[in-house]
């Protein structure tokens, strides 16, 4: 199962050290304490990162998943293939779910979610810390080669395949479609944008049409709003 207790705290650890001041932290905490702190435990936090990520990869191999994303809050598994349940149960089972729900002293249970487009789908888990992993493994991975996606639109056109936007950021992740809508309706937004752009002065009609365009594209991208 996937792990996150030591990379927590080491990713802790390195953004108290990286900030550089302990004024505002428990007294339990100090400059030497953190470098001691990354000194034993690092090397072990970024196996746990390590193999999370080989886990999660491997596992959307087997189930014939195309994307994996990995981010400190977050892992979502998309593909064409409709295995979306299967891989929420084997990734996330429910005796994993409730020793994190304990291990974050939250009353309710993060949960993985499915979200499901006419060309493919996305199990996404959230977490509620920063404990997936650490930042030399965040990003989009394709699952056959097992490489990370290093250019931005061929990455946006990857995850609009797949029928949704890709949600802005380093690295980028795949949006909700509850925050941006369908493809079909990205697609309707931006034609009626393209139409109305020149008038938006002008109109209030157009002027609302663009900003709808607008409001969603500074949190999400496809191809054509890059």
């Amino acid at each position: 199962m996937l792990t996150y207790q030591t990379i927590y705290d080491v990713a802790k650890a390195q953004q108290r050290v990286k900030r550089g001041t302990y004024r505002w932290e428990s007294d339990s905490y100090s400059l030497d304490t953190d470098q001691l702190f990354l000194f034993t435990y690092k090397d072990r936090g970024l196996q746990d990162s390590k193999n999370n990520l080989d886990r999660i990869i491997d596992l959307a191999r087997s189930h014939k998943q195309d994307l994996v994303l990995i981010k400190s809050h977050t892992v979502q598994v998309a593909g064409s293939a409709p295995a979306h349940d299967r891989v929420m149960a084997e990734l996330f089972p429910m005796d994993w779910l409730e020793e994190h729900r304990t291990w974050l002293d939250y009353s309710t249970t993060p949960k993985p979610e499915i979200d499901l487009t006419t060309r493919g789908g996305v199990m996404g888990f959230y977490s509620y810390r920063a404990c997936l992993c650490l930042d030399e493994h965040q990003g989009v991975y394709d699952v056959a080669t097992g490489n990370r996606l290093t250019n931005r639109r061929d990455t946006i056109q990857r995850i609009w395949d797949l029928g949704f936007a890709a949600q802005r950021g380093r690295p980028l992740s795949i949006a909700k479609p509850r925050w941006t809508g369908t493809r079909e309706d990205l697609e309707e937004v931006t034609a009626l944008a393209d139409r109305h752009w020149d008038k938006r002065l002008n109109s209030e009609v157009s002027k609302k049409l663009t900003s709808a365009y607008t409001s969603i594209n500074r949190y999400a991208a496809w191809p054509g709003a890059w």
